[in-house]
């Protein structure tokens, strides 16, 4: 079976990656249509085909949706593709105007990711200008409203319509619910972003840490206007601080390191398990958010694989489910601080923790375990 991958992102991305790679091992051919990576080292797909998306494309505007989908018409009558699957809801959309079967995986849960931008626009100030400012003030902010209620009533709209219609694939129990909810649809299949058995495998035993050492990974928290629902503001003070906590190492940023805050910059996959392993903690520290309800980050399962603790704000509901009890939830960062002097004064009892987390992780945190998922939903196309 020919399987085209359908993106509005570019490679790499990593859960499309993986599904193709379970359609591989499964012995279907795979190919890849989006923004063509500019650095890319294929070794999966077949045949890479670039799609030009635009903002307005993806906000429906008719002549710059008609001119991606003049794209995606030539692609499918090249690839001659037996199933699409189409990744987040712009692309699904896309190729649900063609009669050809596809399968949706819903990378984000657009309705809430609307949601979630509305809020960002309607918190961001409008930009300077040094005429008319109080008029400028009002147009913008008028124009940012208009705009992102569409978003809201658009890919809310179209999410119900491609999830009532099609299988449709997601990344946590949470958002299949509410999915199952709005279109009454049984063929929803929950696939987290677990790790590869193979990435993981050679990962050795943790080792007992005296001083606790916590980390962050991800370049995701730093703009905390851009992204209410990762605001981590003042995490790097808690170790800064005198508090005695220990020292946090964060992945994936650039930045001046001190005595107890370390930046990594951005590694690999291969290196970032690496520097995970030399840690005792896995934070995901960002503040309280209505939208943590359908979060399901894969750092925490790459956390627990390095041999780390994991530790997180107590609205990741999905997460703290997901891993059964084997993690430490807080309120605040006051609890925080808590949870992490406690630790530091019992070294063996975070040992064991981590030891327990790891046997969980090797045996259920693992793509392996949900990747029939993926073909059992092809299978329903059919």
């Amino acid at each position: 079976m020919r399987i085209l991958h359908l993106s509005h992102e570019s490679l790499p991305d990593w859960r499309v990656e993986k599904a193709a790679l379970t359609a591989v091992k499964y012995g279907h051919e795979v190919m890849f249509a989006g923004k063509l990576p500019g650095n890319y080292a294929n070794t999966v797909f077949s045949k890479l085909y670039g799609i030009i998306w635009t903002a307005k494309a993806r906000y429906g505007i008719p002549v710059y949706w008609g001119y991606v989908k003049k794209q995606v018409a030539s692609i499918i009558k090249d690839a001659r593709p037996d199933i699409v699957h189409a990744h987040n809801i712009f692309s699904a959309k896309m190729i649900s105007e063609f009669n050809i079967p596809f399968v949706y995986d819903d990378h984000e849960y657009w309705s809430s990711h609307a949601r979630l931008l509305n809020e960002i626009v309607s918190n961001s100030p409008p930009l300077d200008s040094e005429k008319n400012l109080p008029l400028l003030k009002k147009v913008q902010s008028f124009k940012r409203s208009i705009i992102n209620n569409h978003l809201v009533h658009l890919w809310s709209k179209w999410e119900k319509e491609i999830v009532s219609l099609r299988p449709t694939i997601t990344v946590s129990d949470p958002i299949a619910e509410e999915l199952r909810k709005i279109s009454k649809s049984e063929e929803i299949f929950v696939i987290p972003n677990f790790p590869l058995r193979s990435e993981v495998g050679g990962l050795t035993k943790p080792t007992l840490h005296p001083i606790i050492s916590c980390t962050y990974a991800g370049g995701d928290g730093w703009n905390k206007e851009k992204y209410p629902n990762r605001n981590i503001d003042g995490l790097t003070d808690l170790f800064e601080n005198d508090h005695n906590i220990g020292c946090l190492t964060v992945i994936g940023w650039s930045g001046p390191s001190s005595k107890n805050v370390k930046y990594t910059g951005y590694l690999n996959r291969n290196h970032m398990y690496s520097e995970m392993s030399k840690h005792s903690i896995g934070l995901l520290p960002w503040k309280r958010h209505w939208s943590h309800a359908f979060v399901n980050p894969n750092k925490t399962y790459e956390y627990a694989h390095a041999g780390l603790f994991v530790m997180c704000t107590d609205s990741f509901k999905a997460v703290a489910e997901t891993l059964k009890g084997n993690c430490a939830t807080f309120e605040d960062y006051s609890s925080l601080i808590s949870e992490l002097e406690f630790f530091q004064k019992n070294p063996e009892e975070l040992y064991s923790k981590r030891i327990k987390l790891l046997g969980f992780a090797q045996q259920n945190l693992v793509w392996e375990k949900n990747e029939k998922k993926i073909i059992k939903a092809y299978q329903c196309c059919q």
